[in-house]
């Protein structure tokens, strides 16, 4: 039986990955030397892709690192030297604040329960963070912040760079790049491709921190600095031979959505997130984690299965759909439904029609 993965990554490849990949193998262009004039307009074209895709200024940068985790980990060395601060509101986003901790940078974190956002008018940050850090849609709960919340920190903490976690909101999420310093993704998402590529996207203001902080005697990594990272993505290259199939196939799928256009896919994101919480939450056998309906990603659905949570998975399995678990503490109590792109309405409604006879 053919499955189809709703998991939060990796999860159900782009239709046309398959394809892309193959003539890419019967062209030979993963044999591409990466400082090739081939390789730079491969380059060249993702980037231009991903820009036109997600409206990110031209003068925006793009570096390809290994992984969203690797992202936190360049910001945090490239861009502070004391102090961070953190929305924590699950276990990613406080995985960005344990980053910082373990940079030993001083770290301090608002903190609330899972499941749950901010108040962000009661939130005061007072130790003159170079780096706010954020979360805007978080992975192991399904909780979205409003970007609006994104820009006012940017206005009432001008002096702080604001970074943005959008791996599971990319390309969906409607971000406006020229109120935040820095966002980054991981490709396995939201674009439906193998997991080993990290995307970060940042300003000038973030290379200038980092060029001060270099200046000053300050160590900001080695290879993957954003200075030997900026040297070589203004040649369109990169500093060591990299994920090539990633940058290749991430071009390819920027392209056929484009093609489609961006309002289509936030206009079909939204139907099919709002198809499975209107099931949800009127099945009487399981509740919606995230109570707050404004808090709830478009994105990633978590529903509470209790105790059923393998009878669940397994009835969707038999079916042919793969659904996630819970994250963390959640793990036998949760499961979680991604809604990306290459998710089809018609496998949407096999969901709810697997499971409306649940009692």
């Amino acid at each position: 039986m053919n499955k189809t993965y709703f998991t939060p990554g990796p999860t159900e490849l782009y239709p046309n990955a398959k394809k892309d990949l193959s003539d890419a193998l019967d062209k030979k262009i993963f044999s591409l030397n990466h400082r090739s004039i081939e390789f730079m307009e491969i380059f060249k074209n993702t980037v231009s892709s991903l820009k036109t895709l997600m409206n990110i200024p031209e003068n925006y940068h793009v570096f390809f690192l290994s992984s969203a985790t690797e992202c936190m980990d360049r910001i945090i060395q490239n861009c502070t030297v004391k102090n961070t601060f953190h929305f924590a509101n699950g276990a990613f986003a406080d995985r960005f604040y344990k980053t910082a901790v373990e940079l030993g940078r001083n770290a301090v974190k608002s903190e609330v329960d899972y499941g749950s956002s901010f108040n962000f008018d009661d939130i005061k940050i007072d130790n003159d963070p170079e780096v706010i850090c954020i979360t805007q849609n978080e992975t192991s709960t399904g909780v979205a912040i409003d970007v609006q919340n994104i820009y006012d920190l940017k206005i009432k903490y001008p002096d702080s760079i604001i970074a943005v976690d959008i791996v599971t909101s990319a390309p969906y999420v409607n971000i406006d790049f020229s109120k935040i310093d820095c966002a980054f993704f991981s490709v396995q998402k939201g674009f439906g491709l193998p997991a080993g590529l990290g995307v970060l996207i940042l300003n000038d203001r973030c290379l200038q921190k980092a060029e001060k902080l270099k200046s000053d005697g300050i160590k900001i990594g080695s290879y993957h600095n954003f200075i030997s990272l900026l040297e070589n993505e203004l040649m369109y290259q990169t500093t060591e031979t990299p994920n090539m199939p990633g940058i290749y196939l991430l071009g390819k799928v920027c392209e056929q959505l484009n093609e489609k256009g961006i309002s289509e896919i936030r206009k079909e994101t939204e139907e099919k997130s709002d198809m499975l919480y209107n099931f949800f939450n009127t099945h009487r056998s399981f509740t919606l984690f995230v109570k707050n309906t404004e808090n709830r990603s478009k994105t990633i659905i978590v529903i509470e299965t209790g105790s059923r949570q393998v009878e669940v998975k397994k009835l969707l399995s038999d079916n042919g759909i793969i659904v996630g678990s819970g994250y963390g503490k959640f793990k036998t109590e949760q499961i979680r439904i991604a809604n990306f792109p290459m998710h089809k309405k018609e496998d949407v409604l096999k969901i709810i029609n697997t499971l409306k006879h649940l009692d």
